[in-house]
Formats: structure tokens, C-alpha cells, sequence
């Protein structure tokens, strides 16, 4: 009766320690800026802040505009899980880059901070 006690929580104990390394290994964030020109009204700006959010991966998000130079920031964060065999990478900046387009803006610099 010991034995099987014994071995019940051992084998817990491992697959709880199994189970814990592959939901904590791994994400990895990293913050990104995006330069644009254009004129933009708040409503764009916001939609554009939305939009950002439903790339996969995008956990932060923060639009800063300067109305009378026309020129803003785009700040974010993206969270990446390390990769398995060969998984591609799920994160592409021409996707940021179509996004600040389709606002009606013009993309200019993309940099990793």
C-alpha cells in the first residue's frame, strides 16, 4: 500500500514538472517601434491601436501622434514561444506596416528597441 502511495506521488510529481516546462519555457518579448506621417484623426488612430491587437502575439500596445508635425509612434510588444521543429516565426512587420497603411497613414521607420 506504501509502494503504490509512493509511486502515485511520484509520478504526479513528474508529469506536473513535464507539464510546468513546456507552459513556462519559452515566451519571449520583445518591444518594437513603427515611425508614420500623415494626417490622423482619433478614431483612426484608435482602429489602428484595435487592429494591432488581433495580430497574434501583440501584447502591448500605444499609439503616440503629434497633430502638428503629422508624424506618430507606434509602440508594441510581441510575445514569441520558442519554436518547434521548423515552425516559422508568426511574427512579420509587414503585417504592422499594412495595418499603418490601411489607417490611410504612411509607414516610414520599423526598429526593435
Amino acid at each position: 500500500m506504501r509502494g503504490g502511495l509512493f509511486f502515485t506521488l511520484f509520478f504526479i510529481f513528474i508529469v506536473s514538472g513535464l507539464a510546468q516546462a513546456q507552459t513556462s519555457g519559452g515566451a519571449e518579448t520583445k518591444k518594437y517601434t513603427f515611425s508614420f506621417t500623415g494626417e490622423a484623426s482619433q478614431m483612426q488612430l484608435e482602429q489602428l491601436q484595435s487592429n494591432m491587437h488581433q495580430l497574434k502575439g501583440i501584447t502591448e500596445v500605444k499609439v503616440n501622434y503629434k497633430p502638428d508635425s503629422k508624424s506618430g509612434l507606434l509602440y508594441f510588444s510581441h510575445a514569441a514561444y520558442a519554436k518547434r521543429g521548423e515552425q516559422e516565426d508568426d511574427f512579420n512587420p509587414a503585417d504592422v506596416k499594412r495595418l499603418i497603411v490601411e489607417a490611410g497613414l504612411v509607414p516610414y521607420e520599423f526598429k526593435e528597441l
